[in-house]
C-alpha cells in the first residue's frame, strides 16, 4: 500500500502545477482589448490606509458594473461594515438593507469612510491599471508605477487570471497612503 501512495501524490502534484500555470504573456494591446470588453468585474482583498499618522485596515469587496462601483468595507469591531455605491462623481452610503443613509460627492464620502483623501475619480480604473483614455499610463503601470494628478500608483505581484492584473496596489500622495492587496479577482463573463 505504501508503494502506491508516493506515485499517487506525485501525480496529484503534477496536476496541480498544470492547473496553476499562468497564461502566456500578453501584449499591452491584447490586455487593453480584454479589459475594455470586460467592464463588469470584482475583487476581494484587504485595504490599509493612513493619513497624517492615523489609519487602519479592513477587508474590502469591490464590484464594478460599468461605471458603477459597489464597495463594501468591513473593519475591526469598532468600524463595523460600510457599503458605498459610487457613480458619476456622486456616492451613497447604504444601510444593511441597501437603502441610502447619506449621499454626496464621492471623494468626500470616501474621505469620511476611510478618514483620508483618496484618488476616487481614477480609483476604479487604477485598480486594474487600465486607463482607456491614456494608454501611456497603462504601459507605465505595467512597468510598476505611474503618477496621475499628484498621486503615485505602484503595482506589484502581477497575476494572470485570465489577463494580467495587479495583486498589490499602493496609492500615495504626501502623508496619505492607501494599500490594497487583492486576494482574488473575479472577472465576469464577456459583457
Amino acid at each position: 500500500m505504501k508503494s502506491l501512495v508516493f506515485p499517487v501524490l506525485l501525480l496529484l502534484a503534477g496536476c496541480a502545477s498544470v492547473a496553476n500555470r499562468p497564461n502566456p504573456a500578453q501584449t499591452e494591446a491584447e490586455r487593453a482589448e480584454y479589459l475594455e470588453a470586460h467592464a463588469i468585474w470584482a475583487f476581494t482583498g484587504r485595504i490599509a490606509y493612513a493619513h497624517a499618522g492615523k489609519g487602519g485596515s479592513a477587508r474590502i469587496r469591490w464590484q464594478q458594473n460599468g461605471e458603477v462601483s459597489d464597495i463594501r468595507v468591513t473593519g475591526p469591531l469598532a468600524m463595523g461594515s460600510t457599503h458605498l455605491r459610487v457613480h458619476a462623481g456622486q456616492a451613497q452610503i447604504l444601510d444593511a438593507g441597501g437603502q441610502p443613509v447619506k449621499s454626496g460627492p464621492s471623494e468626500a464620502l470616501l474621505a469620511e469612510l476611510l478618514q483620508i483623501p483618496g484618488p476616487l475619480p481614477a480609483l476604479h480604473q487604477g485598480l486594474r491599471a487600465y486607463w482607456p483614455e491614456n494608454p501611456e499610463w497603462n504601459a507605465s503601470a505595467s512597468a510598476g508605477s505611474v503618477r496621475i494628478a499628484d498621486w503615485d500608483w505602484q503595482y506589484a505581484e502581477w497575476r494572470d487570471e485570465p489577463v494580467r492584473l495587479p495583486g498589490t496596489v499602493v496609492v500615495e500622495r504626501g502623508q496619505t497612503r492607501l494599500r490594497l492587496v487583492i486576494d482574488q479577482w473575479q472577472v465576469q463573463p464577456h459583457d
